[in-house]
């Protein structure tokens, strides 16, 4: 008698097939929205850097400001939505709230040299992909798909990148930025649409 009284949840988890796993979305539609958001801001200000002649240090501080600013909000709305573990939102809220104030000083003209405004947003993106990063890799987090590392690897590589590379004028900055914009949300877009509201299916 004792095996009826296995909840028919457990039941059901132990007929899956062997090295499949399905798990609750991370926080469902809104967090998609979240990175839709993100990716469109991402494209629209890297097309913008690539497009358009950017001329002073003062307006790539801006344009790359107000990216990073939207990307603090949307994280720290993203938080409100998460299902991981009181640590790991609060890791996100301090990593979003540090991309708001470092996006506004950008856009403040703070970085009023080519090599500083390089090295913040190069930290500012660093800031972000390893926040995120940890958040996937929590123990309390289950939902680790392959564009979200894809997506981590791009945002830490592209910081690494700006914060060590000694750019040599303005226009290559812009179109260096740019185009690490783009391919963001691209990857940002694609993972966003591998996540759907309710269950999801793991890739290991």
């Amino acid at each position: 008698m004792a095996e009826w009284d296995i909840p028919r949840d457990e039941m059901r988890v132990s007929a899956r097939p062997a090295g499949e796993r399905t798990v609750a979305g991370p926080g469902g539609a809104f967090t998609r929205t979240t990175m839709l958001a993100g990716s469109l801001v991402s494209a629209v200000v890297g097309c913008l850097m690539i497009v358009t002649p950017v001329r002073t240090v003062d307006v790539a501080g801006m344009l790359l400001g107000v990216h990073m600013a939207v990307q603090g909000v949307l994280q720290l709305l993203a938080v409100h939505d998460s299902r991981a573990s009181a640590t790991v939102r609060r890791l996100l809220a301090a990593g979003g709230l540090a991309l708001l104030v470092l996006g506004v000083a950008l856009f403040h003209g703070r970085a009023d040299t080519l090599s500083l405004l390089g090295v913040w947003t190069g930290c500012g993106w660093l800031l972000r992909g390893f926040t995120m990063a940890v958040s996937v890799t929590a123990s309390s987090v289950s939902h680790v798909f392959v564009y979200d590392d894809l997506l981590n690897a791009v945002i830490v590589s592209a910081g690494l990148f700006m914060t060590a590379f000694p750019f040599a004028s303005l226009g290559q900055l812009a179109d260096v930025g740019g185009s690490v914009l783009a391919a963001t949300a691209v990857v940002e877009a694609f993972a966003a649409a591998r996540r759907n509201p309710g269950a999801l299916r793991a890739i290991d």
